[in-house]
């Protein structure tokens, strides 16, 4: 199964770190036999081609969609979730979708698409391209509909910026990536554009591949054997029930498949009923169980907007070896949007996902091994770069899983790091190269950008927090907090090269009341507001049942 390997390293400041027969629902069966193929790309903020070129020489394909519109009430696409109490509703929404009321985009002269969602704070826009390595420098020329004084471009560290008159900025993009441009640093008016690499799809070798026909598919779509691609072509789909994987088979979202879950009925048994907040769960709309070598790519997107509260999720993997899934853009989940579970060799990459719903984490590594999550962006409304262990009984060590260039904007929950759920030990997990834009929950004290949290058991050490931008943080950019009834043991954490902006404290807390332990914790080269931090006060450090002296080491300070 192809595995996309890119590039880890991305800029910090100014120094550069490290025809067959017709089957029910639109099927076509057939053999096409080629390459697995490799691609390799230049990470974000790593330049390209240092000669620029014509645009008609470029390769820069725009990614739209059939079936997607305008708002005609912006206002009420927006507040339709709104809840008196200032809170939001986690019922099924018609349109998860609509073509963005604030931005216009070229890039070297081409239209593109952009596109908006709801978040937790107006409407998030959204543009996609794929693009040639010969493509860079690309110039992109944005349209602004709102008022603005300024447009800014996220992450910093990728050094972009905007020159923005009169309602036009131009930005030239040096490689592959998402950069978010946010006006007049408003996290409600932000347009992520995502430039991923160009690829034609090659199903592979010996793979048969199994075309389906965009329309309403009321039938159960299943694999007859493996070694086989699933591959749904370019426009709209209606999928009523989920789709299981077989060992060695694949999914692939062509450029403009658009996925609009449809609500299932009791013809697909339901995973809980009721689960723990009292209503139905199925499995996941993409769902592995015990198989191997299985991946879901592309450049389409999975919209679940229609789905009930906890109704599936988008992607799951469970017991699984050999995962990928890569290039898609995920919408609104009801649930857990992607994740693994007891799972090892796993690769996720590139992915756009976003969501405002409660319990809709992003991208989630459970009791998993072997792990790489890198050049994603999400923004939801549960926590959203994640690891956990649930399940005590499973008997693989959980290590050696990697999160780089992952851009996260937790709306209501957590940016990233080791959250809640630690029923057995960690260990040898990092986290690098990465950016919190908007940290912008604090509803509760266990909130921050990077986190680890524990509410069980275990022992935690070995953990990397490297080269991190945190932008905006509501409550606390680091947060490390034992729960109450935690028996877990913290050790060896390591802050490197963080850059924090805005004077919230760094918070350390041990409420363990049944013997949980904080142990070392490194701050080594952060800065504060772009000053070094050369003192323990520069952390505004917030204690609760630890002290300086007994839990914070750093050669520097």
């Amino acid at each position: 199964m192809k595995k996309l390997q890119k590039a880890a390293a991305c800029i910090f400041g100014a120094l550069l770190l490290g025809g067959g027969c017709t089957a029910p629902g639109g099927v076509q069966s057939g053999t096409s036999d080629g390459p697995a193929g490799a691609s390799d790309s230049e990470a974000p903020g790593a330049s390209g081609s240092q000669t620029e070129r014509p645009a008609e020489e470029k390769e820069i394909i725009p990614l739209s969609f059939e079936g997607i519109g305008e708002a005609e009430d912006l206002d009420a696409f927006i507040s339709e979730v709104d809840k008196p109490d200032g809170t939001h509703d986690n019922d099924e929404k018609e349109t998860g979708v609509i073509l963005s009321p604030y931005f216009s985009l070229t890039a070297d002269g081409k239209e593109v698409d952009c596109y908006a969602v709801r978040t937790t704070y107006g409407a998030h826009s959204f543009a996609m391209l794929d693009a040639g390595a010969d493509a860079f420098p690309l110039g992109l020329s944005l349209s602004v509909r709102c008022a603005a004084e300024d447009i800014g471009v996220l992450p910093r560290s990728y050094g972009v910026g905007a020159e923005y008159s009169s309602g036009k900025a131009a930005a030239e993009i040096p490689g592959f990536g998402n950069y978010t441009f946010v006006v007049d640093g408003d996290k409600e008016r932000a347009l992520t554009v995502f430039v991923r690499e160009a690829e034609e799809f090659v199903p592979p070798e010996g793979y048969a591949v199994m075309r389906v026909s965009p329309g309403a598919h009321e039938e159960k779509l299943s694999f007859s054997s493996e070694k086989q691609v699933m591959l749904f072509e370019s426009g709209v789909h209606f999928l009523k029930y989920n789709v299981e994987f077989l060992d060695d088979t694949e999914v692939y979202l062509e450029r403009g498949a658009y996925i609009c879950a449809v609500m299932p009925d009791m013809a697909e048994e339901p995973a809980q009923n009721p689960d723990w907040a009292g209503m139905t769960n199925w499995n996941a709309l993409f769902y592995g169980c015990g198989v191997k070598n299985v991946a879901v790519r592309g450049r389409g997107m999975v919209d679940l907007s229609r789905l009930d509260w906890h109704a599936r999720s988008a992607v799951r993997f469970d017991l699984c070896d050999g995962v990928e899934v890569e290039g898609i853009t995920l919408n609104n989940s009801p649930e857990w949007t992607l994740y693994c579970t007891r799972s090892q060799n796993i690769s996720i990459s590139e992915i756009l996902l976003f969501g405002y719903r409660q319990n809709s984490d992003g991208i989630c590594l459970v009791d998993c091994r072997d792990g790489r999550v890198e050049n994603c962006f999400a923004r939801s409304g549960d926590d959203l770069f994640e690891v956990k262990s649930m399940y005590p009984a499973h008997d693989v060590p959980i290590g050696n899983l990697r999160f780089y260039n992952c851009n996260a904007w937790p709306d209501k929950a957590r940016g990233i790091g080791i959250i809640a759920e630690s029923q057995r030990d960690m260990a040898d997990i990092r986290f690098e190269n990465c950016s919190v834009g908007f940290a912008s929950a604090s509803w509760q004290d266990e909130l921050g950008a990077l986190v680890v949290y524990l509410t069980d058991k275990a022992r935690i050490r070995d953990v990397h927090f490297e080269n991190i931008e945190l932008h905006s943080s509501a409550l606390y950019p680091i947060n490390v907090t034992l729960d109450e009834a935690s028996t877990a043991f913290i050790e060896e954490v390591y802050f490197r090269n963080i850059d924090i902006r805005g004077r919230e404290p760094v918070r350390v807390a041990n409420n363990s009341e049944a013997g949980g332990r904080i142990g070392n914790l490194y701050f080594d080269g952060c800065t504060r507001d772009g000053v070094p931090v050369k003192t323990y006060a520069q952390l505004c450090p917030k204690l609760t049942g630890v002290t300086l002296d007994s839990l914070l080491v750093n050669r520097n300070l």
